[in-house]
């Protein structure tokens, strides 16, 4: 009689375990968007750092945070550029190559830490 039940609960874990391992090791994510596709971090932004803001983003939190980023991507092609004042409530910031070719420009708001893809 409980055989079933321990079956259908091992099946579960099993489903959870391979999900999870799938998951991890998709370079994309599960939605195939990665951040160079102007989708940086989870939802547009860093949700962790919502929470903690204190007040808007300087230009050395937004520096502090890409580096960050890149040296998780781990891609040695790639460093950060410049970072300017777009306005009041956005930054602009470049990701180059070694040799400061732009590969892609992103906004980030100052107040929220949302990240954008910038398109030319």
């Amino acid at each position: 009689m409980r055989r079933p039940s321990i079956i259908l609960l091992w099946s579960f874990i099993v489903t959870l375990v391979v999900w999870g391992a799938l998951v991890s090791i998709t370079p994309a994510g599960v939605d195939g968007r990665g951040p160079m596709t102007g989708q940086m971090g989870w939802g547009g932004g860093f949700p962790w750092l919502r929470a903690r803001l204190k007040g808007p983003l300087e230009e050395a939190d937004v520096r502090r945070l890409l580096e960050a980023w890149l040296a998780q991507e781990r891609n040695p092609h790639l460093k950060l550029g410049p970072i300017t004042a777009r306005d009041d409530t956005t930054f602009q910031a470049d990701i180059v190559t070694q040799d400061n070719s732009l590969v892609q420009r992103f906004d980030v708001d100052r107040r929220t830490g949302a990240i954008h893809s910038v398109e030319d």
